[in-house]
């Protein structure tokens, strides 16, 4: 539902949460290009809104290139001349060029403003003419691969380490699961890119034996079972690579838990029961849960390390390297304790929790999660002192206690002691990768700014009081810490708010609560034969509309005929790509298929219930 889903979410979430990281790369990248999202904010097309695209993003941050759809992510092409969107892709199609056409005629659109977007895509196609290389470009594969060896290396978090990490010279060492014969270093769908080279865990973690454990899939038998299990108690440390495979998340489709495979629990259960000296190498591009984490002594999380993760790992447990990555996310103990748990997962994605996303939530709300944001351990240790503050300066010197070189994320948070709109205990607002040899000191420098301070008031404000700087290593780990006052303004407290689930947040919000937030009531309203627009995909319309039952078997025939003429096809891949045809809406079909003429409209008519008009637009007798 990717397509047409609409994200329903107050302004202040908006601003403060997800336009921020936009903002930032605007400003500070100056890119050529933007794309914009297939779906809706707040219930209009991001190509056809003039708010995101030309208000906010060219005249308050200052954008000066295109903006490019994503792949048939169009909605209405004359509102996206108005908004300020560039370029539809993929193009092929004629879609809505009459009604453009007509629009301009009738005078329901300028022609300055298609001028406009004309001079922006001829500015650009200049820019890059300019600045074209020669077509004879030399390229070092092996300075490539260790490139992405290097950046493997930086992201790798280590999880848990009682005292089996790194590796000893001499131990007998037995590597369990599917995944360290056949790494999963990238994520599935259109992610998918080639390799100049792509290793093996298997192939670099030295002298050690290997039972599979569990299949490519994710799944396993008593036979697998019991290899695992003997290999594990034959070995002084056991190695199990484990996490999702591509059935589990990929381009295309949400996870509807946060569960690993069932062979991969049954796995590592066996391996923990024959060996207590059990490392878990964890290898997902999003969270997952970990029942296990008390039985095993060490964990690292790989994510999807790319195409050097193999030798990026096997460096880390056998401490060539020392791990230094934190975690962007915050793993919870269980997806039920996640505050949008009890009402994700419908068509639309409602945004009640408001700012109350990942830490910001759990920290405010006081709920115990497995590793919080921000964390990651490392083979030395670290020691903060000396915290200064001094207008918006912030410094503080950080010591590498341990007997060898280590990096280590500083990170730097704000805490509001502030009367008004309600805010999480405390957010991020700086952080920076140091290198300290053994023994070693360094100060690290923040500098502040007024957005450091600032919530979105129909304008950016800082509300007058006090707050509360702090540093250290992870959103739970902040050791350093002094109390600052800041002048500035003083926002009313929303009358809405008062008692609210955002005053005291424990669960989820109820929607009575989110919409007094919103300002208006919320209802989803379901399409049904006779008002169905193109904005309605062939998956949707099937349950009512003969023909597009039709068309949908048709789309799942050719799809699977297709992928019986790969070798790695699977089940991700077949859902990936009936989510992009089947339930993409007929607009994004007739554009990514470069259909012209009347076809999607015919059929549009026909399934809400206009056979004989459907059928003359088809054939071009009806416009």
């Amino acid at each position: 539902m990717r397509f047409n889903s609409d994200s329903v979410m107050d302004e202040r979430t908006l601003r403060e949460i997800y336009l921020t990281a936009f903002e930032i790369a605007v400003k500070e990248g100056r890119p050529s290009t933007v794309m914009c999202a297939y779906n809706k904010v707040n219930g209009e097309h991001c190509s056809d809104s003039k708010k995101l695209l030309t208000d906010i993003l060219r005249k308050e941050w200052g954008y000066d290139g295109i903006v490019v759809t994503d792949w048939g992510a169009m909605g209405d092409r004359i509102a996206g001349f108005e908004a300020g969107c560039d370029l539809n892709m993929p193009g092929g199609s004629d879609y809505m060029e009459s009604e453009v056409e007509q629009a301009v005629k009738e005078g329901r659109i300028k022609e300055s403003v298609i001028d406009e977007n004309v001079d922006r895509m001829l500015d650009l196609i200049l820019k890059c003419a300019a600045n074209r290389r020669p077509q004879k470009t030399s390229f070092n594969h092996e300075e490539h691969h260790a490139l992405a060896r290097h950046a493997a290396e930086e992201g790798i978090v280590l999880l848990k380490n009682e005292e089996v990490l790194p590796l000893k010279e001499g131990q007998k060492i037995a590597v369990i699961g599917a995944m360290a014969g056949k790494i999963r270093y990238q994520g599935a769908g259109s992610s998918h890119i080639n390799p100049t080279s792509l290793t093996q865990p298997l192939e670099v973690m030295g002298d050690v034996s290997y039972a599979e454990g569990c299949d490519e899939k994710g799944n396993t038998s008593d036979s697998l079972l019991i290899e695992a299990r003997e290999a594990a108690a034959a070995a002084d440390v056991a190695i199990v690579f484990a996490g999702l495979t591509e059935k589990y998340e990929s381009e295309g489709f949400d996870r509807d838990n946060i569960r690993m495979p069932e062979g991969h629990l049954q796995m590592i259960r066996e391996v923990v029961n024959a060996n207590p000296n059990t490392i878990v190498v964890l290898m997902c591009g999003s969270v997952v849960a970990c029942p296990w984490a008390d039985q095993v002594k060490g964990i690292l999380y790989a994510g999807l390390s790319g195409q050097a993760g193999a030798e990026a790992i096997a460096n880390i447990l056998y401490g060539r390297v020392n791990p230094s990555g934190k975690l962007a996310e915050t793993w919870p103990l269980a997806y039920e304790d996640c505050p949008s748990a009890g009402y994700y997962g419908k068509k639309n994605a409602q945004y009640r929790e408001g700012l109350y996303i990942g830490y910001r939530y759990y920290d405010t709300a006081n709920v115990a999660v497995r590793w919080p944001f921000g964390y990651g351990l490392s083979y030395t240790t670290f020691a903060y002192s000396d915290l200064q503050v001094e207008g918006n300066q912030v410094k503080a010197t950080v010591t590498n206690t341990g007997n060898i070189a280590g990096k280590e994320v500083v990170q730097l948070y704000i805490a509001a002691q502030t009367e008004g709109p309600y805010r999480p205990r405390k957010e991020l607002k700086g952080f920076d990768k140091i290198e300290l040899a053994a023994g070693e000191s360094r100060q690290v420098h923040f500098t502040l700014d007024e957005r450091s301070f600032a919530i979105w008031n129909d304008g950016w404000v800082v509300p007058e009081g006090n707050y509360t700087i702090l540093v250290g290593g992870s959103s739970d780990n902040l050791p350093l810490s002094q109390e600052i006052s800041r002048k500035g303004a003083h926002p009313e407290t929303p009358s809405w708010q008062k008692d609210s689930w955002y005053e005291k947040p424990q669960g989820g919000p109820t929607q009575e609560e989110w919409e007094k937030m919103l300002g208006h009531k919320y209802v989803e309203t379901a399409r049904h034969k006779g008002t169905y627009t193109m904005d309605d995909t062939v998956e949707e319309m099937q349950k009512d509309a003969w023909i597009m039952k039709i068309m949908y078997k048709a789309i799942e025939m050719v799809v699977k005929q297709g992928m019986k003429k790969k070798e790695d096809s699977d089940e991700a891949e077949l859902k990936m790509m009936m989510a992009s045809s089947a339930g993409s809406p007929l607009r994004s079909m007739q554009i990514c298929g470069g259909i012209k003429g009347g076809v999607m409209k015919g059929m549009l008519e026909i399934a809400n219930g206009h056979f004989f008009r459907g059928l003359g637009t088809m054939i071009g007798i009806v416009k």
